[in-house]
């Protein structure tokens, strides 16, 4: 086996299985464009031969092999490859030559020239998709849409990137299915990316491993990311949960004023809207967005009066569907109301400096 040489300063893992019919072009294709890189082949026990093809051309070429029994799973698999790399630059590719290897020197200049991760995007304008069907691409803007929450990178979902190692250092991840650049985007947070555009071929041999139980599996991360993350959408989910239980609040605060103390039902309204929002603030701020050390002295007053402003959108929206019949008026007044309130919320009462 080729050992590490001194003009050896990037790592490409490539993660396989069932791609012996697509390792040697890969390799020849790798090297051409990028003699100085160490092929990291991890491979899931592929039971074509994949791995001792790797292994053959290890003989002559700088390619390692790491072949995994009791694993399975493209994201751990890169993770591993990461673990075993000698060098602290690393590329991740797919093995089927969707990946075109004569990009690897634009993504490692990329990343030499201050970006903590460069992708290799199919989104970005040069950016290109060969030949896909209608189903594929719409599942892939989907995702790509259901991503946008956790990182600003217009394709997410890519396989092909490259970063330095030491970016991880301290993140915990935590890998599932195929899509590991966006793990590592959203839990590093890192804004320092750079796109490059691609064109991705659709594989040259062998089958896609992309199915029905990938795509849950991708679900699934989504909804770890928003939740262990904060996630816009998560946050809106709680905030709408505080609000159920703020009308809870201020219906039995209201009809307690009325009927126990006889206050007239207005005045008993400002009451209930003011505990009830009172409520809503400390629930928001602890568990909505998590905003415990915003100061309070600061934060409630600004989260009140951006309920009070939703409060009087509701109203003009109301007053000014005023034509059409009231449970119109009040359900899209409800609606940009919520809307209003959440945004102060998020853009200005909870936010952390």
């Amino acid at each position: 086996m080729q050992t590490l040489g001194l003009q050896t300063r990037i790592t490409v893992v490539v993660p396989t299985f069932n791609e012996a019919d697509n390792i040697e072009p890969l390799v020849r294709r790798v090297l051409g464009a990028c003699p100085e890189a160490e092929i990291l082949v991890v491979d899931d026990a592929s039971r074509d031969g994949t791995a001792d093809r790797a292994r053959e051309m290890g003989r002559t070429s700088p390619v390692r092999v790491i072949r995994r029994v009791d694993e399975r799973g493209l994201s751990t698999a890169v993770l591993r490859g990461f673990a075993e790399a000698r060098t602290d630059l690393c590329v991740v590719m797919d093995a089927d030559l969707s990946h075109s290897p004569e990009a690897i020197p634009s993504l490692v200049r990329a990343v030499e020239g201050g970006a903590d991760v460069a992708v290799g995007s199919r989104y970005v304008p040069g950016g290109a998709i060969d030949e896909w069907p209608l189903f594929r691409r719409l599942a892939s803007k989907a995702g790509t849409l259901l991503a946008r929450p956790l990182t600003p990178v217009r394709d997410p979902m890519a396989g092909f990137f490259c970063l330095r190692r030491g970016l991880l250092e301290g993140i915990e991840l935590k890998p599932r299915g195929f899509k590991i650049l966006l793990e590592i985007l959203a839990r590093t947070r890192t804004r320092r990316i750079a796109e490059v555009p691609i064109r991705f071929e659709d594989r040259s041999a062998g089958e896609s491993k992309f199915g029905p139980r990938e795509r849950r599996d991708f679900l699934r991360q989504i909804l770890t990311l928003y939740r262990d993350l904060n996630a816009w959408p998560y946050r809106l989910m709680k905030f709408l949960a505080t609000g159920a239980t703020g009308y809870g609040v201020h219906i039995a605060i209201l009809c307690a004023l009325v009927e126990l103390l006889g206050l007239h039902p207005l005045i008993a309204a400002v009451g209930a809207f003011a505990v009830a929002m009172t409520s809503n603030y400390f629930l928001n701020r602890r568990w909505t967005f998590r905003a415990r050390e915003v100061p309070f002295l600061s934060s409630y007053p600004a989260y009140a009066a951006g309920a009070v402003g939703g409060l009087l959108v509701q109203l003009g929206i109301m007053k000014a569907l005023s034509a059409f019949h009231y449970v119109l008026g009040a359900s899209l007044g409800i609606v940009a109301g919520t809307a209003f309130t959440f945004l102060t919320s998020h853009l200005w009462a909870f936010r952390k400096r």
